[in-house]
């Protein structure tokens, strides 16, 4: 009901469950010529709702609830799918499977939502983002940047995002001991809610130092897992 409400409430479509997870889309069937913005509107709205659900939980001994998301925006193939005898309201897409693709990867980075790069570019000025990485998802032939969307709550962190493009730069140009050690003096920015992902940036950058990479290297990440 948490993650449902948000959706329902800026008219969005409920495509599946599976498990503990949801797949909704907006601008279909109802449309929606903001739908980019919506959904993210609604990952972050979800975020708040779960918080809250977190707090109900806690508060009856229970176990506290967590959720990343993943979204993404693109040209798919909407309608009912299926059988003659079994059917159902479905979408399917390159686009549909990257934003399955970057969902599963929140916890390898530390956050609680990736956003695809159309998105943002249909967005970049309606939301707080800070750029991920340039990832190459499993199963894909090319890399494209990747973000994370921030719930400011009226706070300012224009300061903390020039520390955040800087490490970047770095870690772009192959400076990565630089990148690491800008990553160790960020704790705390942002809220702390980037925390986990300047933990896990440091271990890339060091990675990274062991790689071989060419002269044509642009900060590119092949993903070989899901």
């Amino acid at each position: 009901d948490s993650i449902s409400k948000p959706i329902m409430d800026n008219q969005g479509m409920v495509i599946k469950y599976v498990g503990d997870a949801s797949m909704h889309i907006h601008g279909a069937p109802i449309d929606d010529n903001e739908h980019a913005r919506t959904i993210v509107k609604v990952g972050l709205e979800m975020l708040d709702a779960v918080d809250a659900y977190t707090k109900v939980m806690e508060a009856k001994g229970l176990p506290p609830a967590a959720m990343g998301w993943g979204c993404n925006s693109g040209i798919g193939f909407i309608g009912e799918m299926g059988s003659t005898d079994r059917h159902s309201y479905d979408i399917l897409g390159d686009m549909v499977s990257t934003a399955a693709r970057l969902e599963a990867r929140c916890k390898a980075y530390g956050v609680l939502c990736i956003i695809g790069a159309e998105t943002y570019n249909r967005t970049k000025d309606d939301f707080f983002y800070l750029m991920l990485d340039n990832l190459q998802p499993k199963g894909k032939t090319v890399a494209d940047l990747i973000y994370t969307a921030l719930r400011t709550k009226g706070a300012d962190y224009s300061n903390d995002k020039e520390l955040h493009d800087c490490m970047h730069s770095l870690y772009k140009q192959k400076k990565f001991d630089e990148a690491a050690a800008m990553c160790k003096t960020m704790k705390g920015t942002f809220g702390g809610q980037m925390d986990k992902y300047y933990k896990i940036w440091i271990e890339r950058c060091e990675f990274m130092k062991q790689q071989d990479l060419g002269d044509n290297w642009q900060g590119e990440f092949i993903a070989h897992e899901k």
